[in-house]
């Protein structure tokens, strides 16, 4: 599996036996309704902000992101999209479970499970600016 194409990720029960990364794929999140839950994971958790420009939960506090931002996320640590500016899009890889761990999003209740629709924003006057 050398090439993983738009629309299919890779995980423990699709990825080569010689990888020992737990997950890799995309994400996408539209400002047009676009939906995210709140989350854990029983392993690291990195994403790659490729375009857009939002608000996430990450390390206990919200934090803006944009495209070219890495988002790194410890396990355990409860992280979500609260906020978009610009659609976002990305690329996630899970750094693989430690022995007995649990595989993709875990959540503390039913509601964080169920998901949200993640409110679109004018951006925001303090919203860092990069060249």
């Amino acid at each position: 599996m050398p090439v993983i194409e738009p629309g299919s990720w890779v995980h423990p029960g699709s990825k080569p036996d010689w990888s020992e990364i737990g997950t890799i794929g995309r994400f996408a999140v539209s400002v047009d309704g676009g939906r995210f839950d709140r989350h854990h994971h029983d392993d690291h958790e990195i994403w790659f902000i490729t375009e857009g420009k939002g608000k996430v939960l990450v390390d206990g506090g919200e934090r803006y992101v944009q495209s070219g931002d890495i988002v790194l996320t410890q396990a355990g640590d409860t992280h979500d999209i609260v906020e978009l500016y610009e659609t976002i899009r990305g690329f996630f890889t899970e750094t693989g479970l430690p022995a007995g761990g649990r595989v993709g999003h875990l959540h503390a209740n039913e509601e964080d499970a169920a998901g949200h629709v993640v409110t679109a924003l004018p951006l925001p006057a303090d919203f860092p600016a990069r060249a």
